[in-house]
């Protein structure tokens, strides 16, 4: 027995805060990497559930990514709570932090970094935590100049630290700032471990069928494999029955060179069924149920809902009726002031009742934010790694659904419900047969 706490107190876990929307070559060499750099036994992750931090649904549902994950190579998800999972980088951080924090048990935060250089993550991090008068006048002047809010924090930074502004902009070194922030706001002893981001930029767009397939170890974006996808299968749908097999077998080994193989089975079984071939769920599949929402609140208009100024509500009124689809209606939305993923996340959060009360609810102040730590995903090897988990965490572990009532306070549980609720629409429009959370079951490898 000895020997056995012995291993539970020297262990070493690395948290992972992620999408895998999918799980792709670049996922895999960034955990083996950082796992190796940290010494680490055990990787636990924090992953988006049925919506993602960009403002839409992830193109497959959790259960199918945090399958992916546990085959290669992590050992415990945990679904991040979807306040967190479709807020800000900062509050997508600051969730996720809190929930890693709140196992009482990780030892390092890892994250893919465009820089790669921890040291000005880190300074830069300090200034956006401590918003110094010289940093908030800056940033004043600089919006006072016309400049939009990411631009003129991006000039303001750079300004101060001698980095550079294009850095700043890079959707891996944004996130990994805010992972650090988060940090020293929760007065976190966990660690940050980083490694250099490989392969092409997120919106780069590099996949081509007439790659040499198969070949594995060759990086691409997740948004590029989803994008890559879409245009395949949109291409398929057209083609005789008795083509399919032959594109179905060339998509297949085209996948297999940007991501493990493990991931490819996982995604192609899950578009591909009796014969027919289904396209990952995208935003444009909610258009007619956000219509229905906006039409029904539109006298109400839709300031209460998180990331939706009152001039972006005086907007979506005042644009319905040229409302065609999802996707449309955010381009017709959009303008200089405010970027295209601010108003997806607007929408979203409409979509599914996110409104600001709730989330002050949730988060009073950036150092605090209720969470709890519902499994999703676990390997079945990593007993040692639930048991430190429960002897040192702070936060209730849901691992049944029916037994969450009990373990968790009023607040975490309305959360929780909330969360479920998110992923009750995202199965009815993925046309699941069974809309219910209860009735799911972790995904155990």
């Amino acid at each position: 027995m000895a020997k056995k706490n012995s291993v539970v107190n020297n262990m070493k876990v690395l948290g992972i805060i992620a999408e895998y929307n999918p799980f792709h070559n670049g996922h895999k060499y960034m955990l083996e990497k950082l796992k190796k750099d940290t010494g680490s036994d055990y990787v636990v992750c924090v992953m988006s559930g049925d919506f993602v931090q960009r403002g839409a649904p992830a193109s497959i549902d959790k259960f199918k990514r945090a399958e992916m994950a546990l085959l290669c190579g992590v050992d415990l998800v945990l679904e991040l709570p979807v306040y967190y999972s479709t807020g800000s980088a900062e509050f997508f951080a600051g969730g996720a932090v809190s929930v890693l924090d709140g196992l009482g048990c990780i030892d390092y935060l890892g994250f893919g970094s465009e820089s790669d250089d921890l040291n000005i993550i880190s300074e830069i991090s300090e200034y956006l935590t401590e918003e110094s008068n010289e940093y908030k006048k800056l940033l004043k002047d600089s919006i006072k100049e016309g400049k939009n809010y990411a631009q003129a924090r991006s000039d303001a930074l750079s300004f101060l630290t001698g980095a550079d502004s294009n850095a700043l902009k890079s959707s891996n070194d944004i996130l990994g700032i805010e992972y650090l922030k988060a940090l020293k706001l929760q007065s976190s002893t966990i660690k940050p471990a980083c490694t250099k981001r490989q392969g092409a930029d997120y919106h780069e767009k590099t996949i081509d069928i007439s790659t040499i397939m198969g070949q594995g170890n060759v990086y691409a974006s997740a948004e590029d494999l989803r994008f890559f996808l879409q245009k395949q299968l949109e291409k398929i749908n057209s083609m005789p029955s008795d083509l399919l097999n032959a594109e179905k077998e060339k998509i297949y080994n085209s996948l297999c060179t940007y991501m493990p193989k493990e991931s490819v089975n996982i995604l192609i079984n899950s578009i591909f069924k009796d014969s027919l071939a289904s396209k990952p769920i995208t935003a444009d599949n909610f258009s007619e149920l956000l219509q229905y929402k906006l039409l029904s609140e539109k006298n109400n208009g839709f300031y209460d809902y998180m990331d939706v100024s009152r001039e972006l509500s005086d907007k979506i009124t005042k644009s319905l009726p040229s409302y065609t689809s999802y996707s449309d209606f955010i381009k017709v939305l959009k303008s200089k002031e405010i970027t295209y993923t601010h108003i997806s996340r607007a929408l979203l959060h409409i979509l599914l009742n996110i409104k600001k009360s709730n989330f002050m609810d949730y988060s009073k102040n950036k150092s605090s934010f209720i969470s709890y730590a519902r499994i999703i995903g676990l390997n079945k090897n990593a007993s040692p790694l639930l048991k430190k988990m429960h002897e040192n965490s702070s936060i209730p572990i849901i691992s049944r659904l029916s037994d969450a009532q009990k373990s968790l306070s009023k607040i975490q549980f309305r959360l929780l419900a909330e969360t479920i609720a998110s992923s009750n629409i995202y199965d009815l429009i993925s046309c699941k047969e069974n809309i219910s959370e209860y009735k799911k079951t972790i995904i155990t490898i």
